[in-house]
Order: structure tokens, then sequence, then C-alpha cells
């Protein structure tokens, strides 16, 4: 959809429940050095253990705009942060650094990274580049469920290949909404229902409550979605714009 419009920025404006924040962040293998001081010892070590460079400055681009937004919209320095791990590996802030209840979560596929960031209600974000040389139908056959599978097969041949990424970003932001790994929840979700309406209301299968799912644009070669535990009123679209030359 052309018509998303991401406003570029390197502050951010003050968060207020029921309203989603995401950012979007184009990955570049160069000038990641004024982001490695941000950065824990625990997270410059795992940097480090990248064998590629330019992966080694994605993780430290990513993590080091995750550190400068969360802290300016806590109004506290970004290295000063302290993060807690779900079962799954999800990142939360812990609660001594929290003052807002910022909830958060980053995907990041390729070249460009997004990163949501909601007040109170739990969010899970996926983005992928859309890869026509993916066996996305035995992919789908295997790990979909049935009635998934069945949207995918019905859509036109042309259309097959970005709809089975959609469904794939859709489920993924569901489960990490939960706080969970897709490895462990492919069939308790069916993503397939209201699969090109802009946000809508997901059942989950042996869970008390739902999900409220948007797809998401971040550019045309991606597909995306994000999903919160609790409805929203306001979404609001920010593209990072670099301060390392300032």
């Amino acid at each position: 959809m052309s018509d998303w419009q991401w406003i570029p920025t390197h502050t951010v404006t003050p968060i207020a429940p029921q309203t989603l924040h995401i950012w979007r962040l184009p990955l570049r293998s160069e000038g990641t050095n004024h982001w490695w001081d941000l950065l824990s010892r625990d997270e410059q070590q795992r940097a480090q253990r990248f064998v590629r460079s330019q992966d080694q400055d994605k993780y430290v681009q990513v993590r080091g705009t995750l550190r400068c937004l969360l802290g300016q919209y806590l109004h506290i320095p970004g290295q000063t942060l302290c993060f807690d791990y779900g079962d799954y590996g999800k990142p939360q802030l812990i609660s001594s650094c929290n003052s807002l209840n910022l909830q958060f979560n980053v995907s990041h596929s390729h070249e460009l990274a997004v990163i949501a960031v909601t007040q109170t209600t739990a969010v899970g974000i996926d983005i992928e580049q859309v890869n026509p040389q993916a066996r996305y139908i035995d992919i789908s056959q295997r790990f979909f469920a049935t009635a998934e599978h069945e949207t995918l097969l019905q859509q036109p041949v042309e259309e097959q290949c970005r709809t089975f990424f959609q469904l794939w970003t859709r489920k993924e932001a569901c489960v990490k909404a939960m706080g969970g790994s897709i490895a462990h929840a492919l069939d308790q979700i069916n993503v397939a229902q209201g699969l090109h309406q802009a946000s809508i209301a997901i059942e989950m299968q042996e869970e008390p409550h739902e999900l409220f799912l948007h797809n998401l644009f971040p550019d045309p070669n991606f597909a995306g979605a994000v999903a919160t535990q609790a409805p929203l009123q306001h979404l609001h679209l920010w593209q990072w714009a670099s301060i390392s030359s300032d």
C-alpha cells in the first residue's frame, strides 16, 4: 500500500494508552560506531559473536536505536535501560526503569527493521522480505493450519507468494504478542480470517482472550503484521532518521 506515510524523525512524541507507534529503520552496514557505547556489556559480547561484520553492524544499529527510542520515551539515558527476557527470549524492560509500562517488539529482515512500541498492552511485530524462490506451498502445507493453507491455494497464482508471507508474518506477530515461540504455536492460531482487512480480532484457540491483528506495509518488497493483546485507537508511523552526523 503506497499510501502508508512514514514520517522521518529522530525524536519521539509522547505515547498514550491505546496508541501504537511503529518505527521503520533502514539497516546500513556502516556508521554504527556511535551506537556501541549505548549497548550493555552483554549486548556488546553478543554483537562480537557474529561471524559476518554486516550482521554485527545490523545488530548494533537495531539495539542501539531501540535503546535510544525507549530512553527518549522514558526521559532517561538509553544506556541505563535494563532488559529481562521471557521464556522464549522476548525482551522487556525491567519495571525499575519503565515508569510508563512500555511494551515493545522488534523485527528485522535483510536491510529493514521495525520497532513497535505501546503503553501497557503487549505487542508483537514481524516483517519478512517477499522471496519468490521460497518453497512456500510446501511450507504452508507442512506448518499452516488447514484453513490457512486453503486460503493460500485459493489466491491467484501470481499472488500466492505474497499471501504466504502475509500469513506467516501475521502468525509470527500473534505468537510474539503472546510472548511465545512460533515453533510451539503454529496450529494454535488461524490468521487467514480477514486476511485483506486492515485490522481484525483473532480468536485464540485454548486461550480466553482475543488478539488484535493489523496488516503492516513497511516496504513494497516486504510483508508485515503487528498484533496486540488489547484494541488500539491510534496508529503512528515513523521512520528513524539517523543522527550520526549531528
